[in-house]
């Protein structure tokens, strides 16, 4: 009998596995036992990030053995430069402006090492930023006139920031990476593991399937759900991508359209709470804002993101003609319910310890906890709580990580340097000048600074960056402390479908075989309307449940209305559905107007405002079957 072939063991694969889960129990370690130095907790983290970037990351493609010497060689002096720090950190930063010759060494080394790594990790966008920034102390900064000319800074001065503090590469943004978003993306991992993203798309299916492009509304829903527990747009496009974009297929959605669609959905889970991408956290960190009411402000704002998503899709089916999923691929609701439901438990652990004060860690802990419980009782998932598969989340969950901390890193030159420079102080100048003292150019400026900067980011590095950048700028024109960051969310959040760089709409694209810029047109398209949403709760903070209930009702009454005229000014809503057939050149225009005029008027404030946005919602509502019989009857 000829005996069965051992499948062969990959050596790099247990390493991988075995790095993660060291990380993983080190990490429990100083949250349940004694907690890390943070030199070293930051460090540790960072030295194995860059390690397995350079050792462990699998290449794209055959590697040539000198490169892969190189790999080796990098990943070993990523190892020394980061313990280099973590066992003798009280010296160095007692010396700092005092440096030797072997600081500057490890320094200049250890820059250079986290820009290649976020470059291999997440493009080449965050490090050519980060020497931009780098370069201007050191270069060209005293050469500017006006408000951004800097005073002469030695090289030795910066890196003893960057390197050799925690200011910089291994400063903030590192350590709420660590601290918030890497826990938060081990849950994701296992609630996948477990079944949990199965039983929300199922949810999803019951819930939408028989509505007309029902796919579309599936996508969006299921986006939305996997949104709670996942960080990444790109990881909730690959994941759901797979099933949502052929079932549009199928239904009769062209590839570019389906594509979008479930960009655009993906993209708005980072809004949602009560997670919002891990951006919640972040943000209760950096406003010391509570965590209950953060998630109380970001409520309405990413309801009316998905209402305007909905739409979109609505029309859509409703102009090519589209019917529901066939009945067979619809699930009984009920049965979902009763087969999954307990894995909703886990999101209301999180939700209900944040809210009684818990730390973010703890309730990440406890939810992962409860949902192994909920995965063993339910009967279907549990032969998947095994010990093998609890570890492959742990190893899929730092290996999703990795361009998290090596950005994060990155990132942290840019902090450094607005920290060092007052950078942030200038920009919100410059913006407040710029904008003529007129909030609504302001927000314009701050919204198109959010695109640029945010550009193939994470949202988590997105926002830690634009919260020192332009956050401030927002702040000082009168808008709410929570509403200014909710902004830089929103906007930051939106780099991931606006082209040129737009990675979910790539992503999205690649699984429908659509072409890539068109997508991301098309994705942008399909978010702008809701995109108005900051502007609204600027302008009203009662969109974001704050103040009196008299404001609350007019707030959500106008974003409401105003984001659904918008849509309809951009010619991806109608009233109703004879517009859609009926109507000519000149009577569609007079509806798009309207509707921008009403969009723009709900935002301005006061009572003069509201009674003309709404006066031109009636016009155009009550004057869309007039024009409709004159166009018949002149036909």
């Amino acid at each position: 009998m000829e005996e069965t072939p051992r499948k062969r063991v990959d050596p790099l694969d247990w390493a991988r596995t075995a790095l993660a889960v060291a990380l993983f129990c080190f990490s429990l370690y100083s949250i349940l036992v004694e907690e890390a130095p943070e030199a070293v907790l930051r460090t540790v983290f960072l030295g194995c990030s860059l390690f397995w970037t350079f050792a462990l990351l699998a290449p794209r493609g055959p590697r040539a053995p000198a490169l892969r010497a190189l790999d080796w060689a990098l990943a070993l002096a990523s190892l020394g430069v980061t313990a280099y720090v973590a066992f003798d950190s009280e010296n160095i930063f007692a010396r700092a402006g005092d440096i030797t010759a072997l600081d500057m060494a490890v320094a200049i080394a250890g820059i250079a090492l986290v820009l290649e790594g976020t470059r291999r990790t997440a493009g080449a966008a965050l490090p050519v930023l980060s020497i931009v920034f780098l370069l201007y102390p050191l270069w060209f900064g005293p050469y500017l006139t006006g408000l951004l000319r800097t005073g002469a800074f030695s090289v030795e001065r910066v890196l003893t920031l960057q390197y050799l503090s925690l200011e910089g590469v291994i400063g903030s943004a590192l350590q709420v990476t660590i601290e918030y978003v890497y826990l938060f993306v081990i849950f994701g991992a296992v609630l996948n593991r477990l079944g949990a993203i199965e039983f929300m798309d199922d949810l999803a299916r019951a819930l939408c399937g028989r509505l007309r492009g029902g796919s579309a509304k599936i996508a969006t829903l299921s986006s939305l759900f996997m949104g709670l527990a996942s960080g990444s747009a790109v990881a909730n496009v690959v994941s759901q991508g797979v099933f949502t974009i052929p079932m549009m297929r199928r239904e009769g959605y062209k590839r570019e359209m389906a594509a979008a669609v479930e960009a655009s959905a993906s993209t708005g889970g980072q809004i949602m709470p009560p997670v919002m991408g891990a951006a919640a956290f972040l943000m209760a960190e950096y406003t010391r804002i509570p965590y209950a009411q953060i998630i109380v402000y970001a409520l309405v704002p990413g309801l009316l993101f998905y209402f305007a998503i909905w739409y979109a899709v609505h029309w859509e089916a409703l102009r090519t003609g589209m019917k529901g999923v066939p009945e067979d691929e619809i699930p009984s609701a009920r049965g979902v319910l009763r087969e999954g439901g307990l894995h909703i438990l886990s999101l209301l652990v999180i939700t209900v310890e944040m809210s009684l004060g818990f730390s973010m860690q703890i309730a990440v802990l406890h939810g992962i906890v409860a949902a192994i419980v909920a995965a063993f009782i339910h009967r279907k998932t549990r032969a998947l709580v095994t010990v093998p598969n609890l570890i492959g989340a742990i190893r899929e969950g730092f290996q999703d990580s990795l361009s998290l901390f090596t950005s994060a890193a990155c990132a942290g030159v840019i902090i450094g340097v607005v920290t060092q420079t007052s950078f942030g102080l200038k920009i919100s100048t410059l913006v407040i000048d710029a904008s003529m003292g007129m909030l609504w150019l302001a927000l314009i400026l701050c919204g198109l600074v959010c695109l640029v900067l945010g550009m193939g980011l994470p949202t988590q590095i997105i926002y830690l960056t634009l919260a020192a950048l332009v956050a401030p700028a927002i702040v000082k024109m009168g808008v709410t402390v929570a509403g200014a960051h909710l902004f830089i969310i929103y906007f930051g959040m939106m780099s991931m479908v606006t082209p040129p760089v737009c990675f979910a709409a790539f992503a999205a694209a690649g699984i429908a075989g659509a072409p890539f810029m068109k997508t991301g047109w098309i994705a942008t398209k399909i978010s702008i309307a809701g995109l108005l949403a900051p502007f609204y709760f600027a302008y009203h903070p009662g969109v974001m449940l704050m103040g009196p209930w008299e404001g609350i009702v007019e707030g959500v009454l106008r974003a409401s209305v105003g984001i659904y005229a918008g849509g309809v000014a951009l010619g991806m809503f109608h009233w109703r559905l004879e517009e859609l057939t009926q109507g000519g050149l000149a009577a569609t225009w007079t509806r798009r107007a309207l509707g921008a005029a009403a969009c723009l008027l709900l935002i301005a404030p006061g009572a003069q405002a509201l009674v003309a946005g709404l006066a031109c919602v009636a016009v155009s509502v009550a004057a869309g079957p007039l024009m409709g019989r004159k166009v018949a009857a002149a036909v």
